[in-house]
């Protein structure tokens, strides 16, 4: 039997991928992932000679999150369900190593006064004063662009329940009447909802641009195209402006979800609006808007209140 280096295989691999037309931001995790497999275990290491043991050693020498640790898990599978059906190799190695457990984290939506206090620090224009050595502390300004761009990603992060790579990848000829044409998870295509108030709030920084259709909605200043890590810079520094903590992208896709499910709409439409292939995340969701209802039950009812 031929024999194939991991490296040769990983680029087969990519190529069979990119077949595929998965996102870019799914085969750049995948990437990431298997180049570090590839250092960790030699890049003319034959395939066919990596066993379940070498596997696990990597997975448990791994200084990340237990999701961190699945994620990776799940990549390594997929490239030994293409190696095993390729002929690359003879056994697929994966299938005789438990999958890890992630932890179940706690799922903490921002409250309104939160959301409300970081959209007021947009509206103030003004940062957190800071000292300088030998000089008076300042502030710095934010420019009307600045203020509109974080104004309409607060609000289209809040209306649409979007990922963060959903909403950086999102470019303006994907608005329509109805609502974004978004990209999510296996290059899985959706229409997320804009309110008027966010469809103004992004129209209006959009107007700010010389724009074109294939332009990305949010750009940096430097009208590069907004990353994740970007993203998340500009949630944090708005947070911390407005002194709420830990406030991330994510975070506002939790307080839509959940927001969604106490103001009555339905868990199947939930599913479809943040693009979940399962009921799992949701299920998680609708546990928590029902732990409110319950809270404000024991609370309202005039039998407890009363002390009937």
């Amino acid at each position: 039997m031929t024999t194939t280096s991991i490296k040769t295989a990983i680029e087969d691999f990519f190529i069979f991928k990119r077949a595929q037309r998965l996102s870019a931001t799914t085969l750049l995790d995948y990437r990431g992932i298997l180049n570090k497999f590839c250092m960790f275990i030699g890049e003319n290491t034959d395939v066919d000679s990596i066993t379940s043991k070498e596997i696990t050693h990597y997975l448990s020498s791994l200084n990340v999150s237990k999701k961190r640790v699945k994620n990776v898990y799940i990549t390594l599978s997929s490239f030994w369900n293409w190696a095993a059906e390729s002929g690359v190799c003879q056994e697929h190695v994966l299938r005789s190593i438990k999958p890890p457990k992630p932890e179940k984290r706690v799922v903490a939506p921002l409250e309104q006064e939160e959301v409300i206090a970081m959209l007021a620090s947009i509206s103030n224009g003004k940062s957190l004063e800071y000292g300088r050595p030998g000089k008076r502390s300042c502030r710095n300004t934010l420019s009307e662009v600045n203020a509109l761009r974080d104004k309409a990603i607060l609000l289209f992060l809040l209306d649409t329940g979007t990922r963060a790579s959903e909403l950086c990848n999102a470019r303006i000829r994907d608005i329509g009447i109805i609502g974004v044409n978004v990209f999510g998870k296996g290059a899985k295509e959706r229409v997320v909802h804009l309110s008027d108030s966010t469809r103004s709030a992004v129209g209006a920084y959009i107007a700010t641009r010389k724009a074109k259709p294939d332009d990305y909605i949010f750009v940096t200043m430097r009208k590069s195209h907004l990353t994740r890590d970007a993203l998340r810079q500009i949630i944090e520094r708005i947070a911390r402006r407005a002194g709420v903590a830990k406030a991330h992208p994510h975070k506002f896709r939790h307080t839509f979800a959940i927001n969604f499910l106490r103001n009555g709409g339905d868990a199947f439409a939930l599913q479809a609006i943040l693009g979940h292939e399962t009921l799992d995340m949701v299920k998680r969701y609708l546990a928590i808007a029902k732990t409110d209802i319950q809270r404000a039950h024991a609370k309202a009812s005039p039998v407890m209140r009363w002390g009937l």
